[in-house]
């Protein structure tokens, strides 16, 4: 299996070091792109707040947020009891994104995933965005020498079940 991750790891890594552009794209997306959905999902908090100037619209969107949150907690508590060297650390490579922690499951697919599901439970059609950009913030940061692709499903299926099971812990509590 580790054969099978390091083989396609270096397939997605082998997307970095050509073009500039590429080379851009890759950090962007690795980097930042989390930050911009988290943006537009708190703006979609806003609007559907606007729309009717009732604060029990933001609930699903404090939830789903509350979920995101808790999700990354929990990647934090795993490493610190796992311990999973990044592939630039393990393989000596050059890498275009950084970062120290270990690396799995990846926090940020975890966060995405874990918003992903929360919001697929009101609003599918944000949550099939969340979900679109989760996936290309996971292969740019494969691509970007940070994680492996078992980082990257692991974080998908943390943030899933995590969000799963805090939603259906809410509905047995609220009856």
């Amino acid at each position: 299996m580790a054969s099978l991750d390091s083989a396609l790891f270096f397939i997605i890594y082998s997307l970095a070091g050509h073009f500039v552009w590429s080379d851009f794209l890759i950090i962007f997306f690795g980097e930042y792109l989390i930050y911009i959905v988290l943006l537009i999902f708190v703006y979609f908090g806003y609007l559907a707040y606007k729309k009717r100037k009732n604060v029990a619209l933001l609930r699903p969107y404090i939830g789903a947020l509350l979920a995101s949150g808790v999700a990354y907690g929990i990647v934090q508590m795993v490493r610190l009891f796992y311990h999973h060297l990044r592939p630039f650390a393990a393989y000596g490579i050059p890498h275009l994104l950084t970062d120290n922690a270990y690396s799995f499951p990846s926090a940020h697919t975890t966060v995405l995933f874990a918003l992903t599901t929360a919001t697929y439970f009101f609003n599918k059609k944000l949550a099939k965005f969340i979900f679109i950009a989760g996936c290309i913030v996971g292969l740019a940061r494969i691509a970007g020498g940070v994680h492996y692709p078992s980082d990257i499903l692991g974080g998908m299926i943390f943030g899933a079940a995590i969000s799963w099971i805090l939603y259906k812990a809410y509905l047995s509590l609220s009856k």
